[in-house]
């Protein structure tokens, strides 16, 4: 396995979870749900609050690796739909102090984002609906909600991409996935966020989030999943779609 894997327009896919632009010198990560476990706790479902840590542990790596002009929180940044609690106002000034230091940070709007507005604007920080780079290659798009003209590559977030498969004694494992597909101009990004739950691509399409995508022909585009080792190119979706469950090992 591999820490990155390239692709094509400078497109970097890094094993910590992130999109790294060598045109732009830019790094992207989505769908960070700060707040998760306070909110599953207004949920009753009491969990300890452990996930931002690995988080901040991945961020921090990521910006000593590439050292970026710029950052894109690509959607979701915080979790409670309704309104801002408290984990998520120190949780989210905390990764912003650690990112603003490092590099110029914008934040994409995502479905979960409705209160983020109140938290980031008293620190000098926009909240775009998509954002398209300098060298105007690509553009990152949560994907709750239908944005036209779609005419560039498209990078989203919003799906949480995960390959569900039976291991050799018929355990269920999960791995978080890229989905990238040059025939259809988009790229899919995992969720850096180790607590939330994904679409299983193996899926039919009409089950996928993403609006745009549920139509299209997806059976040329690459997977590439992550694991504890790094990324693995795990082929075209057609084909794993079509492997049979005593073929998967």
């Amino acid at each position: 396995m591999e820490d990155t894997i390239d692709l094509p327009n400078g497109l970097v896919l890094c094993s910590e979870h992130a999109v790294y632009c060598r045109d732009d010198e830019l790094l992207a990560i989505a769908d960070l749900h700060l707040g998760y476990e306070a909110s599953l706790q207004v949920e009753h479902v009491a969990i300890p609050r452990f996930q931002l840590e690995p988080m901040v542990s991945r961020l921090e790596k990521l910006l000593n690796k590439y050292n970026p002009k710029s950052i894109i929180i690509n959607g979701d940044m915080k979790h409670e739909f309704s309104r801002n609690i408290g984990q998520e106002w120190d949780e989210v000034k905390r990764v912003i102090e650690i990112l603003g230091k490092r590099a110029d940070l914008t934040i994409v709007r995502g479905n979960h984002d409705n209160y983020l507005k109140t938290i980031v604007t008293r620190i000098g920080i926009e909240v775009l609906d998509s954002y398209l780079p300098e060298s105007g290659v690509m553009e990152f798009v949560h994907g709750h909600k239908s944005i036209e003209p779609w005419n560039k590559f498209r990078v989203y977030g919003h799906e949480h991409p995960v390959v569900r498969l039976k291991d050799e004694i018929g355990a269920m494992i999960t791995l978080p996935c890229f989905l990238y597909d040059k025939t259809n101009n988009f790229l899919i990004m995992p969720a850096f966020s180790p607590l939330a739950s994904g679409t299983n691509v193996l899926s039919p399409p009409e089950t996928f989030m993403i609006e745009e995508i549920r139509d299209l022909d997806l059976s040329s585009a690459k997977v590439f999943t992550i694991g504890e080792e790094g990324i693995l190119d795990f082929g075209e979706l057609g084909n794993l779609r079509n492997l049979d469950e005593s073929d998967i090992e």
